[in-house]
């Protein structure tokens, strides 16, 4: 069937003249990761048809959407043939990004620019924000309550029986708008063919609560409300001439509730959200939870990350590793939903890898995207074109787990033999990065005699204590230049003492050490007795140069870290009854 459909595009493009340069035969094509011409170039005009309107839901709630339609190259007209439909389901408002751009060119994955290779692109308010009418709750998390969990299945059907759409739908987006994907897969809309998620969840307690590490309910800062902002910022649909149906709708979001208030454990019950639930909040608002019900859905999937973000990372390598759907993973070398800079840097365009996803998935393209290592990832600090490669399965098949013990001041492969090694200090509450290294206990390799890979997922075992019941412990990756200049990418993990205790994940959680994180496995410490952490720290591809040293900072706070007075004495063991150990993911040298 993909051989018959790319034959009518080859016949189409000859007699119309009109697929960009005309020169599609074999010999000159090109479908590799970021590289893409042959295949069904642009055929419409760079300038498209922007509409909006209201759709209504199956509860009754009207949802504000943008459309926008590809125009004819001569004459201008709107396309009216039927063609795939990529959309988006969005917190951050429908029609414009921050920056007061149109969203489809500016946020992460510009769908805008696929309009013209023949697509269909449509962006929605979340219910209860912006323009759409309804009630919110957790503002970017939003998709998640029972209300709105129907509204992607209802807004991808219908967006398949328009008459400018051919019934196959896919949807992109970054972060919450990423969440809302796999929230739609979880629906199983039968149109939505593909997905795209960006640096979205899989499990959101240890993003939004990083190794159990709550703020005090009692310092803790309740975020003010921004509904106002949003409200003021909301966009009318094209009808909506006076803005009554605005009016009418930013009424309905009236005690909408911007989190779920204080929930320090994965089994709390969030007190501010008003959606009744047998589910805890971060259970109810988590992916991993409807794993079922997304593989069952066979809608594939290419997520995508980068290794200069925070918790958000975890994501798209867990939910490769967990759904059974055709899935792809890419992950660059920039922060938070940071593709426009990925591609500044590099060169590489992600909305390039989207538009050979969706030819594949959508118009059934056989352009091999499928056929590759379903893995495509960058490693820094390599020599220049050799920085993108791929792998056939994540984590790498030939990584050594290689354990780097902590000495005095020092890190090295060599065991511990001596007894009673310790460091000690005092905790420091006014830890920012430029003051990390300062305040926590700092260990190192010597000066590498040969370049080192370090590709995949770290962890730490720490043997503790303190004067104190409680405490955090956060474990800090870095690269150090022999003039000093160090570079670290996100590289961190933590985790709050009380909530030490190792269980069984309910996921694959590729082998690594996973805390349940429920009210009921809280210890305290025992002060100035020995305890074991351990716990992840965030995944990373570099190269650590032969001159160059990694090192190991650990601290002991974070602004979520409550303050006590005095600041307790902590120690870290290090001997032969109490290994504490760093272990890297080693690639050998290629």
């Amino acid at each position: 069937m993909k051989r018959y459909a790319l034959l009518t595009i080859l016949i189409f493009c000859v007699f119309t003249l009109s697929c960009g340069n005309n020169d599609e035969s074999a010999d000159n094509r090109v479908s590799r990761q970021g590289e893409y011409a042959g295949y069904g170039d642009a055929i419409y005009a760079d300038e498209y048809e922007m509409t909006s309107r209201y759709v209504q839901v199956s509860d009754g709630t009207k949802l504000a959407m943008d459309i926008y339609r590809p125009r004819e190259k001569t004459t201008g007209d709107v396309i009216d043939t039927p063609l795939p439909v990529l959309w988006m389901h969005t917190p951050y408002n429908r029609r414009y990004s921050m920056n007061e751009t149109l969203t489809v060119e500016s946020y992460p994955g510009t769908a805008g620019r696929l309009v013209k290779y023949g697509y269909v692109v449509a962006t929605v308010d979340f219910r209860g924000l912006y323009a759409s009418y309804g009630h919110n709750e957790a503002y970017n998390r939003g998709e998640w309550i029972t209300a709105a969990s129907r509204d992607a299945y209802d807004i991808t059907e219908w967006l398949a029986q328009q008459p400018w759409s051919n019934g196959n739908i896919g949807m992109w987006g970054c972060s919450a708008t990423g969440g809302s994907q796999l929230q739609a897969a979880t629906t199983a809309p039968p149109h939505l063919k593909a997905i795209f998620p960006m640096s979205c969840e899989f499990d959101v307690y240890p993003f939004r609560v990083p190794g159990g590490m709550a703020p005090d309910q009692r310092t803790r800062t309740q975020a003010k409300s921004s509904r106002e902002a949003r409200d003021a910022a909301a966009v009318p649909v094209d009808a909506d001439t006076d803005k009554s149906q605005l009016k009418e709708a930013i009424a309905e979001h009236a005690g909408t509730v911007e989190n779920p208030g204080h929930a320090p454990f994965r089994d709390s019950i969030a007190g501010a959200i008003t959606d009744p639930t047998s589910q805890p909040w971060w259970i109810k608002s988590s992916p991993h939870t409807y794993l079922e019900e997304i593989n069952a859905s066979g809608i594939a999937m290419y997520m995508a990350a980068n290794w200069d973000e925070g918790p958000t990372k975890h994501g798209a390598f867990f939910t490769f590793n967990n759904v059974a759907n055709p899935a792809k993973l890419i992950v660059g070398p920039e922060g938070h939903c940071g593709w426009m800079n990925v591609e500044s840097r590099t060169g590489f365009d992600i909305t390039v890898e989207e538009r050979r996803f969706f030819d594949y998935w959508l118009k059934d393209i056989d352009n091999g995207i499928m056929d590759e290592d379903p893995v495509y990832y960058y490693t820094y600090n390599v020599p220049a074109g050799s920085e993108w490669r791929s792998a056939e399965q994540w984590p790498l098949a030939d990584e050594t787990r290689t354990r780097y013990y902590l000495g005095e001041g020092s890190l090295s492969t060599t065991e511990p033999t001596g007894v009673d090694l310790k460091d000690e200090t005092a905790v420091a509450y006014d830890v920012t990065p430029d003051t990390m290294t300062a305040k926590g206990l700092v260990y190192e390799t010597a000066p590498l005699d040969s370049d080192i890979q370090v590709t995949g997922h770290p962890a730490i075992n720490l043997w503790v204590s303190s004067t104190a019941k409680d405490g955090d412990f956060i474990a800090t990756l870095q690269d150090v230049g022999p003039d000093g200049a160090v570079a670290s990418y996100n590289v961190h993990g933590q985790l709050r003492a009380s909530l030490r205790k190792l269980q069984d994940p309910p996921y694959n959680n590729l082998g690594l050490p996973w805390h349940r994180f429920h009210e009921a496995d809280a210890v305290p410490l025992a002060p100035g007795e020995p305890a074991e952490l351990v716990f992840e720290i965030l995944p990373i591809s570099m190269v650590v140069k032969a001159g160059h040293r990694l090192r190991l900072v650990i601290h002991f706070a974070d602004r979520s870290t409550p303050r006590l007075d005095p600041a307790p004495e902590v120690t870290v063991y290090r001997d032969s009854k109490h290994r504490s150990y760093l272990t890297l993911p080693i690639i050998e040298a290629r």
